[in-house]
């Protein structure tokens, strides 16, 4: 109701109207992180806000480790993803598929999953691009070692395998990066805990 009569009045004044609705996303803009990412340092300040805004508040300084690794892992995919591959598939959702792609085999470690054969094939035509940097410091870690980073990661990127978030973040409709530039207001309506 109230939104409808903002909606009104700020559409009289030649506002752009944007929402962003974590109670019912089918109400709401989508809202893709990757289309903000316009340089190596803007993927690792997206790695740095996943990691910090999934964290497990119980978790134990010597899970460290870890942590760095996925840093690395999904450092390289996301670069991969926003500078080597189409624009459809700059979102999480193929973020998340390219995890799940990541088979590792223990008692055989030259063993190739598609993803290593992506980066292998980069490799070879831009052998120093960041992605590939950041590919071969994760693929430092062995068999049994690379196997337990895949599960972390994709233990952290379980909220975007839901049907709804996948949907959410598939494309970007917010325009954050434009706001300035022309009237527009932003409604956010986010759940908030206890309430």
């Amino acid at each position: 109701m109230i939104l409808s009569q903002y909606n009104n009045i700020l559409h009289n004044k030649i506002y752009k109207i944007k929402v962003f609705n974590t109670v019912n996303f089918a109400k709401s803009h989508h809202y893709n992180p990757f289309a903000y990412i316009n340089s190596e340092k803007d993927v690792l300040k997206m790695v740095t806000a996943l990691i910090a805004n999934t964290k497990n508040p119980n978790a134990k300084s010597s899970e460290d480790f870890w942590e760095k690794s996925e840093i690395l892992l999904f450092t390289a995919l996301i670069a991969y993803l926003r500078y080597e591959d189409v624009p459809s598939e700059h979102n999480f959702a193929a973020l998340t598929e390219m995890i799940a792609s990541m088979e590792t085999r223990e008692e055989d470690e030259s063993f190739k999953n598609i993803v290593d054969i992506l980066f292998d094939d980069l490799a070879a035509t831009k052998p120093d691009c960041f992605a590939v940097r950041q590919y071969r410091k994760f693929k430092l870690a062995a068999g049994k070692t690379a196997k337990s980073i895949l599960i972390s990661c994709g233990a952290r990127l379980a909220p975007f395998d839901i049907s709804e978030i996948r949907e959410i973040t598939n494309c970007d409709e917010l325009e954050l990066d434009k706001l300035g530039d022309r009237k527009t207001a932003l409604f956010l309506k986010m759940h908030i805990a206890g309430f």
